[in-house]
This record gives C-alpha cells, sequence and structure tokens, in this order.
C-alpha cells in the first residue's frame, strides 16, 4: 500500500506559519506507538512518623466457674462488676426425661422436666449490657 501525503501545505497550515503557530506533525506509525517504553520502578520510600504510639492490651476473659444460680463477676464486654442474669434453657436430658415420661403414658407430667430449672441448663448474662457470658451445664 502506497502512503499518500499532500505535496502542498493546506490553508491552515499556510496560515499557522504566517501567525508564528508550530506546524502540526503527524501522529507516530503503529510500531511506534505500541513499541514498550521500560518503565522505572517507583522506589518507596519508608515513611518517618513521629506522633505518639498507642499501646494495645488484649485481656482474655477470665473462666469463670459459673454456677447454678446468679454469680458475681466483672463483664469482659462492658467491665463494669455486676451480678449475673440467669436463664434456663432446655438440654437433651431434659428432652429425655419428658420422652421417657410420654413412654409410661404420663402425659400429664411432660412439661414438668420444661418448669424444673434442675432438669435445665443455666446460661448467664450481664446485669447490664446483656452479653452472653457463658453456661453451666447440668450433669
Amino acid at each position: 500500500m502506497e502512503r499518500i501525503y499532500p505535496t502542498a501545505p493546506t490553508e491552515e497550515q499556510s496560515r499557522d506559519q504566517e501567525q508564528g503557530r508550530p506546524l502540526r506533525q503527524a501522529p507516530p506509525s503503529y510500531d511506534q506507538a505500541t513499541a514498550k517504553v521500560p518503565i522505572a520502578a517507583p522506589i518507596a520510600t519508608p515513611a518517618q512518623t513521629t506522633g505518639p504510639s498507642h499501646t494495645v492490651i488484649i485481656v482474655p476473659p477470665s473462666s469463670v466457674a459459673y454456677g447454678p444460680g446468679p454469680v458475681d463477676v466483672q463483664c469482659p464486654f462492658c467491665h463494669n462488676f455486676i451480678r449475673t442474669r440467669v436463664r434456663f434453657r432446655p438440654n437433651s436430658r431434659t428432652h429425655l426425661i419428658a420422652l421417657l415420661l410420654c413412654l409410661f403414658q404420663l402425659y400429664c407430667c411432660v412439661c414438668l422436666p420444661y418448669c424444673i430449672g434442675s432438669c435445665m441448663n443455666t446460661n448467664h448474662y450481664c446485669g447490664m449490657c446483656d452479653h452472653y457470658l457463658g453456661t453451666y451445664v447440668r450433669n
């Protein structure tokens, strides 16, 4: 394919030359435009901090022996010294006792294991922030 270039300057080019403006250049060829130019990797300089440093102390929750009733502890969430709030939750033992009562045809007594606290686990919650603290599992 033969390249055709104008031999005479166009009106716009001659006007630009008269006014002292530089001539427009032709765009680069495809080979020049796609040639890989080596890019220098940026050098990272370490930033110096002069601000105050903060020390973070993580205190693991203490292993408190929770009992069947409320206990006095320090809440690991709100850090208040509180008496725990307890809530009874049925466990597999509670369901097994109810099943045995059904098998012995004591249908009127089936709800008793769900009403007696000694047949259920005791969940302890913070009295201030209501976070779960632990469970007392009855054996």
